[in-house]
């Protein structure tokens, strides 16, 4: 039921297709890793058909045995992606109506996977998208991927990772550096598929608060710091993504982990990796 899924496009060709159908920088990359046997990550890129202004971004990582993690990160994905072109720019430029049809999409989402997940091993995936009208951008987000926003070449991260190490960052026991050397790092408490009734945590902010945006699958996020992003975000817009890619997957690992028998050193690499990004071109010209 699953076979008019496609395969992620990572082709130059197509990238540098959706760079250029608008003045802004929207790309996205993908990356196996060094320790996979497949691509369990999914990501799109796409502006509307009726209005450049509209954007759609999203990551998504499959979890599951086998090849089940790529069929349903593939599925959330394809999805949201039918559904925005075929919506209206009237009712994306509604944020009340954008939220609530794209929650609806979401569970839509969620309660496919669910009913699958009897056919395969696990079939679930994390989801964390933005979508942007000409006013504001709605970002919602369901496990540990992550999005962020740029503004004068700092980052902030907009989303809350669904993990436990996450509730020990909000309990005060884990500095936010300390996640990603954590042993329980790979746990998360939410994702699409599992439950009925899940909710993504969503969030609305203004165009104008933010010069670009950046979302990430933890394959990013475990072998990239922070401070390491944001010194990576003042080099070129356009190869940003490839430049991110290249550091988490073959990068140089830190030297130094914290103490303690509950931190290892995660190695570049060790998942897939992917990014999708949007910057303004006027910002950075």
């Amino acid at each position: 039921m699953f076979a008019f899924l496609a395969k992620t496009k990572k082709n130059s060709e197509k990238r540098e297709e959706r760079m250029h159908q608008t003045e802004d920088i929207l790309d996205s990359l993908s990356d196996i890793g060094l320790a996979r046997n497949n691509n369990e990550d999914s990501v799109i890129t796409i502006i509307h058909p009726e209005n450049p202004n509209l954007k759609l971004l999203a990551v998504a990582d499959g979890v599951g045995g086998r090849n089940s993690g790529e069929i349903a990160s593939n599925f959330a994905i394809h999805t949201l992606e039918k559904w925005f072109i075929n919506e209206s720019q009237a009712k994306i430029n509604n944020i009340n109506h954008l939220t609530k049809y794209l929650k609806k999409s979401i569970r839509f989402i969620n309660n496919y996977l669910h009913i699958a997940k009897s056919y395969r091993n696990g079939c679930a995936t994390t989801l964390t998208c933005a979508i942007i009208n000409d006013t504001h951008t709605v970002i919602a987000n369901i496990g540990d991927s992550r999005a962020y926003t740029v503004k004068n070449n700092r980052i902030e991260q907009i989303t809350k990772d669904d993990s436990v190490v996450w509730y020990y960052y909000e309990q005060g026991e884990l500095t936010k550096e300390e996640l990603r050397f954590h042993r329980e790092n790979s746990l998360i408490t939410k994702c699409i598929g599992p439950d009925y009734n899940i909710q993504p945590e969503i969030t609305v902010i203004e165009n104008d608060s933010y010069d670009g945006i950046l979302l990430f699958t933890d394959g990013v996020t475990d072998c990239l710091s922070d401070s390491k992003i944001q010194k990576l975000v003042h080099s070129d817009k356009e190869t940003l993504a490839q430049t991110i890619i290249q550091e988490a997957v073959y990068g140089k690992p830190v030297k130094r982990i914290p103490k303690g028998k509950n931190f290892y050193l995660p190695k570049n690499g060790k998942d897939n990796a992917t990014v999708a990004l949007y910057f303004k071109r006027n910002q950075y010209t």
